[in-house]
């Protein structure tokens, strides 16, 4: 029994021992800011041979937020920013408001690197993901990612992935979009399939595809199982990115109101939805009923659909779904409008603000064709 007891207590031990040292990892895998006041951080940076790095904030700014909970705390932001930094945040609107004046800091978030004398060597603005984050790093630290030696590399014929990426992304910022997604074209229909799915290409999905009809974006579906392990998170948040945003054009109605409506593209697509997470293809299911109404224009049926299945909808597809059915007014017969009237007046202390908003111009455009 005492052995029992002992064997048991060193277990007890070696999973305590386990768990807080798996709490270190995490704690030194995120981005590591300081708790120091300006001068402090270019002291530490000065003695530790590093450059200071600073991220303006403000309470009410979303995009810092962001930054914040989703692109700080991983483990490459983390690596990349502690062995080259000595990182501190500042609040602009408090503790860091005169030295955000001084530096000419008046958009949130704003990131900007000194060396360790203050000398601000460059910024970055705005909020993104983390791999975005860490080029532009890059492009303004390391003189074989700038903008202009990008430029040349791609000049001379170079394609590696990186010259890809960073040079696609310095045309877009100069607002050469339909040029830097010619590049991005040019490059994907040089790979073989193999290196389409190779994870140092995946900008060319996660940045630059939004299309769900495009070469890139079927490829990405088509293949969506194959890419690596490693990166099925990203893989998997893209894929639905993309399925809700062509759903949209169904749902909304915009795909029917330009004639682009296409059945077996429209069955495709609803084939994939076996792809979503199980939760979202439950809530996808009155969606498809509505669009499938649509096509066929059969609106009493769409509108009964619409009263019995709208509680079934998260709130941004109600206020889609109020918004279409406004479109929609001239084609109900006076039943169906009848019906719509005494569904909106019996939502409007259900909903959110903003979706009193489009039900009361509903009412209201209803009054009129009822008139």
């Amino acid at each position: 029994m005492e052995v029992f007891n002992l064997l048991n207590f060193l277990m007890r031990k070696v999973i305590l021992s386990l768990f807080f040292c798996a709490l270190n990892l995490v704690v030194l895998a995120q981005t590591e800011f300081k708790n120091l006041n300006y001068n402090d951080a270019l002291a530490m940076a000065k003695a530790e041979d590093k450059m200071v790095f600073i991220d303006f904030y403000t309470d009410w700014c979303g995009p810092c937020k962001r930054m914040a909970k989703e692109v700080f705390p991983r483990k490459e932001i983390g690596d990349y920013l502690n062995s080259r930094y000595v990182c501190i945040q500042l609040n602009a609107e408090k503790d860091g408001k005169n030295l955000a004046k001084t530096l000419h800091v008046d958009a949130y978030p704003t990131f900007i690197v000194l060396d360790t004398t203050g000398h601000p060597l460059f910024r970055i603005v705005g909020g993104m993901d983390e791999t975005r984050f860490i080029n532009r790093m890059e492009e303004n630290i390391n003189p074989e990612f700038s903008p202009a030696r990008v430029a040349e590399r791609y000049a001379s014929g170079e394609r590696t992935p990186k010259v890809i990426e960073f040079y696609v992304s310095s045309l877009m910022r100069n607002g050469k979009y339909a040029e830097g997604i010619d590049v991005v074209e040019d490059y994907f229909n040089s790979l073989s399939n193999e290196q389409r799915m190779r994870e140092e290409n995946l900008f060319l999905y996660l940045r630059y595809t939004v299309d769900w009809n495009n070469d890139r974006a079927q490829f990405f579906i088509d293949h969506h199982d194959d890419f690596d392990g490693a990166t099925k998170e990203k893989i998997n948040k893209h894929f639905i990115f993309l399925y809700q945003n062509e759903i949209k054009r169904y749902f909304l109605g915009s795909i029917f109101q330009n004639k682009e409506f296409n059945d077996r593209q429209y069955q495709i697509l609803k084939q994939k939805a076996i792809l979503l997470p199980k939760e979202m293809l439950k809530e996808l299911k009155p969606v498809f009923k509505l669009i499938e109404y649509s096509a066929v224009a059969d609106y009493e049926k769409y509108i009964k659909t619409c009263i019995v299945e709208f509680d079934k909808l998260d709130i941004y597809k109600q206020e889609l779904l109020i918004k279409n059915i406004a479109r929609i007014i001239n084609n109900m017969n006076y039943t169906s409008q009848r019906a719509v009237t005494k569904f909106a007046r019996s939502q409007l202390n259900k909903r959110s603000s903003k979706a009193v908003v489009f039900t009361s111009k509903l009412l209201e455009e209803l009054s009129q064709h009822q008139e």
